[in-house]
């Protein structure tokens, strides 16, 4: 069995896509997955299964359109994944809040790294690495024009989530 961290997309980030965590938890044990939690409520769900991470997306995306009458993106890393992940931040002395990283569900647009930079500020620095995709939003998030375009350039499905979160779940992942 492996642990894996699905990360939903765009739960409970405002007043839609609303799932609670104990339903969450729920459905996926109801679904047949083993050791369940979940951290905070943004839609962080850990669990071990034996299923490759294409089907375990797949019924969990299923589950939660059945249960929850919602679409929501689900990207999946095993806990190997997300540590190294993690490790490869080239960001790790910059404070957590303002460093992101961004999960694909699918490879990156060979462009993708051009595409950022184009709305980038000179203190946003973006790392394209695989399937994932390290940012420092030097000023925060809240003013960004890159935050406020960042999903549309993706061209993929994926999540992010910052440095402080992802730590967190690296190390609930691993017990």
């Amino acid at each position: 069995m492996t642990t894996h961290v699905a990360l939903l997309r765009g739960i409970n980030v405002g007043t839609a896509k609303r799932v609670a965590m104990p339903a969450l938890r729920e459905l996926a044990t109801r679904l047949g997955y083993a050791d369940v939690a979940t951290h905070i409520n943004s839609g962080n769900l850990l669990l071990t299964t034996d299923e490759d991470a294409v089907t375990l997306r797949r019924r969990l995306e299923q589950g939660i359109e059945q249960d929850f009458g919602l679409h929501a993106d689900v990207v999946v890393r095993t806990t190997a994944e997300l540590a190294a992940a993690l490790a490869a931040c080239p960001f790790p002395e910059e404070d957590p809040s303002r460093v992101a990283i961004a999960f694909l569900a699918g490879p990156a647009p060979a462009d993708l790294a051009e595409r950022l930079a184009a709305v980038a500020a000179e203190d946003e620095p973006v790392v394209v690495d695989g399937l994932d995709v390290h940012v420092h939003y030097g000023h925060g998030q809240a003013d960004s024009r890159l935050a406020l375009a960042f999903a549309g350039k993706l061209g993929v499905p994926a999540t992010v989530r910052n440095l402080r979160t992802v730590t967190k779940l690296v190390g609930l992942a691993r017990g």
